[in-house]
């Protein structure tokens, strides 16, 4: 079995608490990796560390691309949770950092994938850095972008309506467990 094989083998049998993974958009999110092998990819916010896999099972199987994560692992009180040393093992760069430092000091045009689930409170104030930081045609992630119970989340959908988007929510199909909001954006500078 194939690396694709092997992930789509663990994924089928993955049980994460239903309200932190999405797997119909997770597979969206990995055939756009697979599609565009993109050489540099970027999540902010690793969570429980299966949309991580699931990158780094993407760049395997193209043969191609980086993946750094980074969180300061504000959920689990400033300690590393488990599994992190997996996601190592399999070539992520996990960076231990807040996401907006680590916006802040990378270099424009760096990235052709972002993923942001970080910092739900504050990480809608800096989204012209993750423009900044991703290159022209670059696809976007964001997710819970449609709760209000995180205002700078929720307004990213309609500070980003001026690029080619999708906003995925539980209108668009509501057994896909998508309430809180997954936006898929492709970041348009030229």
């Amino acid at each position: 079995m194939n690396e694709l094989g092997q992930y789509f083998h663990f994924i089928s049998h993955f049980q994460p608490d239903p309200r932190a993974i999405d797997l119909a958009h997770n597979v969206f999110l990995i055939g756009a990796v697979l599609s565009k092998k993109p050489d540099k990819i970027l999540e902010l916010g690793i969570g429980t560390g299966l949309v991580t896999l699931s990158l780094a099972s993407a760049v395997k199987f193209n043969h191609k691309g980086h993946i750094t994560s980074v969180d300061n692992w504000f959920d689990w009180n400033g300690k590393e949770p488990p599994g992190i040393d997996q996601l190592r093992n399999h070539g992520v760069v996990v960076v231990v950092s807040s996401e907006e430092d680590f916006l802040r000091k990378c270099p424009s045009d760096e990235y052709d994938v972002l993923i942001s689930d970080a910092d739900h409170f504050r990480s809608g104030n800096w989204l012209a850095e993750h423009l900044r930081v991703t290159r022209n045609d670059a696809f976007l992630f964001f997710h819970d972008t449609n709760s209000p119970e995180w205002p700078t989340l929720f307004t990213i959908k309609q500070r980003l309506s001026h690029l080619p988007h999708y906003h995925f929510t539980a209108e668009s199909r509501p057994d896909e467990r998508c309430a809180r909001g997954w936006l898929f954006a492709i970041n348009k500078k030229k």
